[in-house]
């Protein structure tokens, strides 16, 4: 069994300088390279070299790597300069990582701002100075996300404390950004090989609605969905979610109770600030084909997107779920029928879970559903929604596709249930408004 390192310990080379302490899946080390150079080390736990998704976790890794580095992400992302196996009272695998200091993660920073106006009752971004720097690093956070989305990366946990930045005077933006933490991003390509054998990397408060369907696979619209939460934490004061109960988060997100924020300040000329709160709303969309992407966001902070404004594209680096039809309108009303081919029909009004028994009235083919396959239900805006419910022996498919996420529906989705993979689409019903 590994062992844990200890400052003055020399392994491969590098000498242990400081213990930060062991996480989830990995202990941290600060340490000296063989070079003199000041890094950040890492010995991992999970995965040991026996467990059966080693091998294509140390591959994903040199993947991963080779695109930060081959890339516009490298400016953004924490490199990799080492990784290796070796023996420590059993067989482990490290990585080294550039060490990043001189600076501070955005959480840190922000409950500094707090505690330096607790006393005077006023929001850190009703100061003017605090507002300017908080625009800055809202552009510079996105600049980072489309970089990181440009080498086909998936962050898949981003929060305040794995935005690191660093004042950097000789750059226009005056900060660096260093998106930390990465060792379990995914590639946006590339199927992670612990998918199956546990979940995906996530914080409480922050985790999209893909983090939350269990099966859900992180995409690059699953960091625009932090991302938002992240915005409206620099640009609006609060986070629309938080909540020390992760079920009553989960419940808030998949409702989506957030309402277009309030910023507290003016956005500089030539952006808007109706237009920001406007695509900040969109961020937090439990259906992924509606947020933005990190470039369109990035347009939208800094006014690019006034000349003129697209509305809402769909994006094709959102999600692997199609974007609605352009000449489909979001389904809005007070309720809402199921039309099977035969001319029977379901109507509904409520919250309500489709499965087996409720389909059995369509035909023999709802032995396909499982009892539980999925929810639909009408959000605040009125919108209706559709929600997978756990593991199903066939996959809920909205046009084709399977249902992963929560998504909200448009007039004429059709919903069936069978393999996307193989084309086959048992007992579809055509969603309508209905009384």
């Amino acid at each position: 069994m590994a062992k844990k390192l200890k400052a003055g310990d020399v392994i491969h080379g590098y000498r242990i300088t400081k213990v930060f302490g062991p996480g989830m899946m990995a202990i941290s080390y600060a340490a000296q390279a063989p070079t003199g150079q000041k890094v950040f080390f890492k010995q991992y736990k999970s995965p040991a070299p026996t467990v059966v998704w080693y091998k294509g976790f140390v591959g994903y890794q040199r993947e991963l790597s080779a695109r930060v580095l081959g890339g516009k992400a490298a400016h953004f992302a924490v490199r990799q300069l080492d990784a290796f196996e070796e023996q420590w009272g059993g067989r482990c695998y490290f990585q080294a990582y550039e060490f990043v200091e001189n600076g501070a993660d955005l959480q840190q920073v922000l409950d500094e701002e707090r505690e330096g106006h607790r006393r005077t009752g006023r929001a850190p971004t009703s100061d003017a100075v605090v507002w300017a720097q908080h625009v800055t690093w809202a552009k510079v956070l996105l600049a980072g996300i489309a970089a990181l989305h440009g080498s086909n990366i998936v962050h898949a946990d981003l929060k305040p404390a794995n935005a690191y930045l660093i004042k950097d005077p000789t750059i226009g933006s005056g900060y660096q950004l260093k998106l930390i933490d990465m060792d379990f991003s995914l590639l946006a390509d590339r199927r992670a090989p612990w998918h199956g054998f546990q979940g995906y990397v996530g914080t409480d408060n922050y985790r999209s609605p893909e983090h939350l369907v269990r099966g859900g696979i992180p995409v690059p619209a699953s960091d625009i969905f932090t991302c938002g939460l992240m915005l409206y934490e620099l640009l609006a004061g609060q986070h629309p979610y938080w909540s020390d109960d992760p079920g009553e988060y989960a419940r808030r997100v998949q409702a989506y109770e957030a309402k277009p924020p309030a910023l507290v300040g003016s956005m500089p000329v030539p952006a808007g600030n109706a237009e920001v709160s406007a695509i900040l709303h969109r961020c937090l969309s439990p259906d992924p084909t509606v947020r933005p992407s990190a470039e369109e966001l990035r347009a939208v902070l800094s006014g690019r997107n006034r000349k003129p404004a697209a509305p809402m594209p769909a994006l094709a680096s959102a999600s692997p779920a199609p974007a609605a039809s352009p000449a489909r309108k979001p389904l809005i009303s007070e309720g809402i029928e199921l039309q099977g081919g035969d001319g029977r029909s379901l109507r509904i009004r409520v919250r309500t879970e489709l499965g087996k028994v409720l389909m059995r009235q369509f035909g023999p083919d709802a032995e396909f559903w499982d009892n539980r396959q999925c929810v639909i239900e009408r959000g605040p805006a009125g919108q209706w929604m559709l929600a997978p419910v756990g593991p199903t022996a066939n996959e809920t498919l909205v046009n084709g596709r399977a249902l992963t996420a929560p998504r909200s529906l448009n007039q004429g989705d059709v919903l069936a249930v069978g393999r996307e993979a193989k084309g086959v689409a048992k007992l579809p019903l055509t969603l309508r408004a209905g009384g």
